[in-house]
């Protein structure tokens, strides 16, 4: 019939350690799911969606938290995530000639929006705009047609709505073709 083999000692310890670390691992990853799942631990936020930014983007729009400088867990906020716009360059000879300044109604803060020229002297610059609303402005209030390219930036400052607390901002340089 069958022989049976004996394994030495240091073989057996090394299969039951292995064993051990398997079991450990399929239970902390059962734990894991089962925290994101149930919504005990937020998953880590990264986003390739156009208008947001993700932790590795920083260009020209967002999400932002109090007092850092991109994502950050803000589970003890009320504020919670700041969705920023985002801006690209325009020609006026594709027949726009206004950025509209918009302020996501999802949001819990007013912004504010100062657009410089190249220079950085002030071209616009808006009152504190509350989530839902937007203002336009006009780049033939500073450029005349007919006189090329020009770069502007779009500074977006967020505010809390109760407390007034300067949130994280957002800077975008664009290009505007004024033909």
């Amino acid at each position: 019939m069958g022989r049976r083999v004996q394994l030495p000692e240091q073989e057996t310890n090394l299969l039951l350690t292995s064993a051990l670390i398997l079991l450990i691992s399929i239970v902390l990853a059962a734990v894991a799911y089962f925290a994101f799942a149930l919504e005990i631990l937020d998953p880590p936020v990264t986003s390739d969606v156009p208008g947001r930014m993700g932790s590795s983007s920083s260009d020209s729009s967002g999400i932002a938290s109090p007092g850092g400088t991109g994502l950050e867990d803000t589970s003890d906020s009320a504020v919670g995530d700041i969705i920023f716009p985002g801006f690209v360059d325009f020609s006026i000879t594709s027949g726009q000639d206004t950025l509209e300044l918009v302020n996501d109604s999802q949001n819990a803060v007013s912004f504010t929006f100062t657009i410089t020229d190249e220079e950085g002297q002030v071209l616009y610059s808006t009152e504190a705009i509350a989530p839902g609303e937007r203002e336009s402005w006009s780049v033939t209030e500073a450029y005349e047609p007919g006189t090329g390219t020009h770069e502007i930036t779009v500074t977006t400052a967020a505010f809390g709505l109760d407390d007034d607390r300067e949130y994280n901002g957002v800077s975008t340089t664009i290009t505007v073709d004024m033909g």
